[in-house]
């Protein structure tokens, strides 16, 4: 795909997270943007399309892309989930426009800048997060993040200084596109935080799960940097396949860094890290990193009175067990209630044994039924039942809940005062920390 001669660019699917994010950045840059959705789009990408004047129809019709206008050198940028059939789709491919996905689009949109990808199995929002928090600061950098900074309201940023921070997905492109969202975007720095195995629906084991990490590493130039956890295996057997120049950082080495949770430490130590690398020193963004209170839905407070509510997004094992030990350190005489909502049927499957002992920091378990996301639901699925099962081999107090009316009404009936209940949910459950909030604060 090129963008010499692009005027317009037109997104199928434009209400998705990133769809919209890189809607903006084509509209900062002069782009005429216009797209559209299957329903209607909701906050945040309602009020990122809405700030930049960008119309969208609700609904797929023909009439949608053609009355756009779209010449030959113009642009289709087609959401993961877009459907074959989807008209939109169909007449861009007969008239043999430029079709691709958004993390295509938004690696050419940046390459003037000098890119910061941010990768590895756990920490990429919090910790990509924290660096363009501190860039844009500092020097009014942009930055593309998965999800939404909590102090700025929004996900992305198209800025004036020379640096552009990415949150680097390992996940598929698109259902055409095998590629990992993060070969597009061609990093100058590189920060590798940790690798573990995820996404069995797409990666059979650990070692197809480090090949995409391999090749990116592998690809990079003698001028070009990576940032890495010497503490992790995996990332110490990819970074050694490459070139660039090596930057490691290590807890081990931190004998004074004390954050609550190791996974945080880590995440910080990765950002501070990478920040020094680029040339700044320790006492010019310290302050940012006080200022920083994270990203939405990764350890975000919610409220704080008679109770402690927290909305995190952890479905993985690992992030779900170093969570709660956080919890536990910050909260060591608290009673700890967990919400948990298991993410699609091949991981909960997958990765079974390492969920039946991740909770045992909390007091209180409540898990739900699977949330399936993008697979199919079969009779043979592994089910909220069967991981209530598998915990309570390791944990005398959990509990299925079928849906957030019976997850409110079993809590109710065992809240205490001074709770710190901990809601972990990728899907259907993720707004029960609001009705938690609603229906049992004070």
């Amino acid at each position: 795909m090129i963008l010499e001669n692009v005027k317009k660019i037109y997104f199928i699917g434009i209400g998705g997270i990133g769809m919209s994010a890189v809607a903006g950045i084509a509209k900062a840059k002069g782009y005429d943007v216009l797209g559209s959705d299957s329903t209607d789009v909701y906050d945040p990408s309602k009020a990122v399309l809405d700030s930049y004047k960008i119309s969208y129809h609700i609904g797929f019709d023909l009439k949608n892309i053609t009355d756009f206008n779209l010449s030959s050198n113009d642009l289709v940028i087609v959401g993961a989930a877009t459907d074959p059939e989807n008209p939109e789709l169909k007449y861009a491919k007969e008239q043999n426009l430029q079709i691709a996905g958004y993390p295509e689009l938004l690696g050419l949109l940046v390459a003037d800048k000098k890119r910061i990808v941010v990768v590895g199995t756990h920490g990429k929002g919090t910790t990509s997060g924290l660096i363009a928090f501190t860039l844009k600061a500092l020097e009014n950098s942009g930055f593309f993040v998965g999800a939404v900074l909590t102090d700025l309201q929004t996900n992305f940023y198209y800025g004036s200084g020379k640096h552009f921070v990415i949150e680097g997905d390992e996940y598929r492109s698109g259902v055409d596109d095998q590629k990992p969202k993060f070969a597009y975007y061609n990093p100058d720095l590189l920060l590798i935080n940790n690798i573990e195995f995820d996404h069995p629906d797409i990666y059979k084991d650990l070692e197809a799960f480090k090949e995409p990490f391999k090749k990116l590493a592998s690809e990079m130039k003698e001028d070009s940097v990576i940032v890495y956890n010497a503490d992790d295996v995996n990332v110490l057997e990819v970074v050694s396949l490459s070139r660039a120049k090596k930057v490691p950082f290590s807890l081990k080495e931190q004998k004074n860094y004390k954050l609550p949770g190791k996974a945080y430490a880590y995440d910080y130590l990765a950002a501070k890290t990478t920040l020094e690398t680029l040339g700044f020193d320790f006492t010019a963004f310290e302050k940012y990193f006080i200022e920083y209170t994270g990203v939405k839905r990764r350890y975000e407070l919610i409220y704080q009175k008679n109770i402690t509510i927290i909305d995190d997004y952890a479905h993985h094992p690992t992030a779900v067990r170093e969570t709660l030990e956080a919890t536990r350190e910050k909260y060591p005489e608290k009673r700890i209630v967990c919400f948990f909502e298991p993410h699609t049927y091949s991981r909960t499957k997958e990765t079974l044994a390492g969920l039946e002992k991740a909770f045992t920091a909390a007091d209180l378990v409540y898990i739900a039924e699977v949330y399936p996301a993008r697979e199919q639901k079969l009779a043979s699925n592994i089910t909220g039942v069967d991981v209530v099962a598998a915990v309570s081999k390791f944990h005398k107090n959990v509990f299925f809940v079928s849906d957030k009316a019976d997850a409110l009404e079993k809590y109710r009936a065992e809240k205490k005062d001074g709770d710190i209940v901990l809601v972990m949910a990728v899907g259907s459950f993720n707004t029960l920390v609001y009705d938690l909030k609603k229906e049992l604060g004070v």
